[in-house]
């Protein structure tokens, strides 16, 4: 499918041109890509080598692919290539209603600049053209990267082995309908320790929503080893969250899958808190509601349970409003001053969540 679309973009350097390529641009995306793939090896990163980008296979691109480069005057800025199937990658889930974003690079002299977002939004309105909303893929176990795609409004969709046991995360763009409750997760990382000391304001508060894993006033020590070795999809037993207010790009919670049980198909969502400054508007369910899409869905979980203290009456019902069902009591669980208070415990199954989820 040809979109022959050229268009200027802005960024901190100036102003760039992006063209569809032909065959005549093969030697500067060569340069672009095995520049791009130079610096992750640099940077410890195995992700693309350098030797891996050969002529012959990118002129291939200009017939098989879409090719598009950012051009600052006569120079190639950065570049990427869109597909309209892509089985190798996505596998079961490859749908041709999609457009597949691959091989986008900057520049070392742009980087810094934000030109990759730049450039896939642009991707992002390509693909809007032909009808499609865009896909792309990364690899798994470089939690950053994934953060950063996050970051620019894609969302998980799982996890697939591409050959040789090399793991790749599959990402969806987000639609913009301008829907001003709309929430997005993203990694919680050292960039949000700060939202999280800020919400918990009291021993007893932060008790009542990270039980006992988290200890007042939190630090950024205990944060750390929170997260050490967590969001990796395939083989973490922890993948933690920050909820983003689409809309104002405020991060206003925290929510996590914890205990993560590939064998048997189960999880535990936790560590459920929100800004006091933008409750009331139903972006708690929102959240809950992407975190169980994320379980039953990007990682084809079978069971999400969760606890709750019997005096979080407001949670209670949200909980059930969502679809849980409560299993069962544990006595007298946890004391906050002088009193023992009960933890329900509650769950849902993936065949509910399928019966439920668009309404959620």
């Amino acid at each position: 499918m040809n979109l022959p679309i050229t268009r200027e973009i802005d960024t901190p350097l100036g102003s760039l041109t992006v063209d569809r390529a032909d065959s005549s641009m093969a030697g500067e995306v060569l340069r672009l890509l095995r520049e791009a793939a130079q610096w992750m090896r640099d940077n410890g990163l195995t992700q693309w080598r350098p030797e891996q980008f050969k002529e012959e296979d990118i002129l291939t691109y200009f017939s098989e692919r879409e090719v598009y480069v950012a051009m600052k005057g006569s120079e190639a800025a950065g570049m990427f290539t869109l597909q309209f199937s892509d089985p190798q990658y996505w596998g079961p889930r490859n749908d041709e209603g999609f457009a597949y974003l691959h091989r986008l690079a900057v520049g070392l002299p742009f980087r810094g600049a934000g030109l990759g977002g730049k450039l896939m939004e642009f991707a992002a309105e390509t693909a809007k053209m032909s009808g499609r909303r865009l896909r792309l893929d990364t690899i798994e176990h470089n939690v950053k990267l994934n953060r950063y795609y996050q970051t620019q409004g894609f969302r998980y969709m799982g996890t697939n082995d591409v050959g040789g046991g090399r793991l790749v995360n599959l990402y969806e763009k987000m639609e913009n309908t301008g829907d001003n409750d709309a929430v997005r997760l993203q990694y919680f990382d050292e960039s949000d320790f700060d939202c999280l000391r800020r919400w918990s304001v009291s021993p007893e508060f932060l008790k009542q929503w990270a039980g006992p894993s988290l200890h007042f006033p939190v630090q950024d020590e205990e944060l750390t080893k929170y997260i050490a070795g967590s969001n990796r999809p395939a083989e973490s037993e922890l993948l933690a969250y920050s909820a983003v207010h689409v809309a104002t790009g405020a991060v206003i919670g925290h929510i996590s899958l914890a205990g993560i049980d590939r064998d048997n198909g189960s999880a535990r969502i936790g560590r459920v808190v929100l800004d006091p400054e933008y409750r009331g508007k139903g972006l708690s369910r929102r959240m809950m509601g992407e975190a169980m899409r994320i379980g039953f869905e990007g990682l084809e979980l079978h069971r999400l349970a969760l606890g709750v203290f019997d005096f979080n009456t407001s949670a209670i019902r949200a909980y059930e409003a969502l679809g849980f069902r409560r299993e069962g009591e544990q006595l007298e669980a946890a004391r906050f001053g002088e009193r023992y208070v009960n933890l329900i415990d509650m769950a849902m199954l993936d065949r509910e969540w399928h019966e439920r989820k668009s309404q959620l």
